[in-house]
């Protein structure tokens, strides 16, 4: 289980999880421990069990989610997310049938939905390199106060343009729905396996976000000079960036495996999360509520 412990709401719908009754089903909770940066940690008393996890739950909004899936990365095991946040596209769970929805998962009344994940390597111009990983998306972008910075995109080894802009955002389907979509990217249904690239507010007209095959690897050059420059990965890791550094990202061989409860469409999401499906008072000329 991974939760924020200083904030109160998680901490009270996970003990309540905790305390709750699962008749003959045998139930052993081990806590993750906040490390402070972008993953959770085993605590010292359950190292073993924390390797041995059957599924994880996650209590609090889409960050929690997106620190916990890189948790477990490495371990394998499925993912639940309860809304304790905002908007909460990754954790769906409601915090009311939160012991419910354990019980359910404890006897197996659930499906599994495989999310990609994408696999980047930072190239620094020294030789040095640096991997991370990212569910949502990889974002370069430039620091607050600096120069837009000059951005020389390639995919499959072939020049796809160069532009100078606030930064580009390498987003996987999942990730469509987060900061990609703030910046005018689509919409993607998660089952599509694709890479997004969405340029960040660009100083030109033609370089438009643009879908590539999920095969496709990606390769942005920091071609000019600029102040300051970031790499971050689903908001959580973040690394200064140096001219001509590369940047080179492609879907992980494996995604991140998500519990889905219920019969529910993605669709369904989208209008219930993004509002879509619903007339306002301007749209049809009057109050909804008149009909």
């Amino acid at each position: 289980m991974f939760f924020k412990k200083d904030k109160k709401l998680s901490a009270d719908i996970a003990d309540r999880v905790m305390r709750a009754d699962y008749g003959d089903q045998a139930v052993e909770f081990v806590v993750g421990e906040d490390s402070g940066g972008d993953r959770y940690l085993p605590p010292a008393n359950g190292d073993g069990l924390f390797q041995k996890l059957e599924f994880a739950l996650s209590i609090g909004g889409d960050g929690t989610f997106l620190r916990t899936a890189r948790t477990l990365k490495a371990l394998g095991a499925p993912l639940y997310g309860i809304n304790a946040g905002r908007l909460g596209f990754l954790a769906s769970g409601k915090q009311e049938d939160a012991a419910l929805d354990v019980m359910r998962i404890l006897s197996g009344d659930y499906s599994l939905q495989s999310r990609a994940s994408i696999h980047c390597k930072l190239q620094r111009s020294d030789g040095t390199s640096e991997t991370i990983f990212a569910m949502n998306e990889i974002v370069i972008s430039k620091g607050s106060l600096s120069h837009p910075i000059d951005l020389r995109v390639l995919v499959g080894g072939e020049t796809l343009y160069r532009f100078l802009a606030d930064g580009i955002i390498i987003s996987t389907p999942t990730g469509s729905t987060a900061y990609a979509l703030s910046a005018g990217g689509p919409v993607v249904h998660p089952d599509v396996r694709c890479i997004l690239l969405v340029p960040i507010c660009p100083h030109s007209l033609y370089p438009r976000p643009i879908v590539m095959a999920g095969s496709e690897s990606i390769e942005i050059r920091l071609a000019g000079e600029s102040e300051k420059m970031y790499l971050s990965g689903d908001g959580l890791v973040n690394m200064r960036l140096g001219q001509g550094d590369k940047v080179m990202a492609m879907l992980d061989e494996s995604g991140i495996n998500m519990i889905k409860l219920g019969r529910s469409s993605y669709y369904e999401t989208l209008q219930k999360k993004l509002g879509w499906g619903v007339l306002t008072q301007n749209q049809n000329g009057g109050d909804p509520g008149d009909d």
